[in-house]
């Protein structure tokens, strides 16, 4: 009777160490997973299965842009401050992908009705400029890069970076703009300066917990220097950036330059 209960307690204990490494290898598993969803997608993506090489809801060989182009960032919105980002470079053989991230955009989402204040991104198509930061440029960054201190301010005026602290706007080598300005683009919309339409609308850094922006886009700070340096390969004039939300880019392939230099007509839905 022993010796039968003595195999019966030898049976079960065998059978539970099976079941524990079973259950402890697909718990490991689906950790492993989880894990590398997060580094395949990173902030503001839609959808943690996503393949990396996805290139999102726009054809990029459909936007009409000046021959100088040579550089092309594509923000896709994808629902209240969440976007994707992407950084393509014209060569030889067409636009190739040269970044693709995740990232955040102004608090109330995307508009093409902006007005100053309202915290949304820019929809459109603009030419890039005035590659700036309060971090010293890495080696590649554009030959024009400004490091800047408190001296600096983007003047609301005339939606320019200025050395002047009578200028009204904001003073972008401050300590309030940390992380968020170490590295900077300014993203081209409104340069004719319309009143009250906005201005230092940017590409820039992720500040540390920031999940939107008042109306900039934000990437993370490794990919936003690998796009600082694309527009040091080719510098001013063929860097331009597209930003719509996801599904509408048919709405502003050709509208480079449109509406003095703001955001298109047009019913985005948003």
């Amino acid at each position: 009777m022993i010796r039968k209960r003595l195999a019966a307690g030898i049976r079960a204990a065998v059978l539970a160490a099976v079941l524990g490494a079973v259950m402890g290898g697909t718990a490991m598993a689906a950790g492993m997973a989880e894990n590398d969803r997060d580094l395949v997608t990173g902030p503001g993506a839609q959808n943690q299965t996503e393949e990396r090489e996805q290139t999102g809801t726009f054809d990029v060989n459909r936007f009409v842009l000046p021959e100088e182009a040579r550089v092309l960032v594509v923000v896709e919105g994808t629902g209240a401050s969440a976007c994707n980002a992407y950084a393509f470079e014209r060569g030889e053989n067409g636009w190739e992908l040269r970044m693709q991230t995740g990232g955040y955009l102004g608090l109330n989402g995307m508009s093409n009705h902006r007005t100053e204040g309202d915290k949304t991104t820019p929809i459109g198509v603009f030419q890039m400029n005035t590659p700036f930061g309060q971090d010293a440029p890495l080696e590649g960054f554009p030959a024009n890069y400004i490091k800047v201190d408190e001296t600096y301010i983007w003047s609301q005026d005339s939606n320019r970076l200025v050395r002047d602290l009578s200028a009204s706007g904001e003073q972008v080598g401050t300590a309030g703009y940390a992380e968020h300005y170490d590295y900077v683009i300014d993203a081209g919309y409104n340069r004719n300066a319309v009143p009250k339409a906005g201005s230092a609308l940017f590409l820039h850094c992720i500040g540390q917990g920031k999940t939107y922006t008042s109306g900039c886009v934000s990437i993370p700070k490794e990919e936003m220097a690998k796009v600082m340096r694309l527009y040091g390969t080719y510098g001013d004039g063929a860097c331009y950036i597209a930003q719509a939300p996801a599904g509408t880019f048919e709405l502003i392939y050709d509208t480079y330059g449109a509406n003095n230099g703001l955001s298109p007509e047009g019913d985005f839905g948003v």
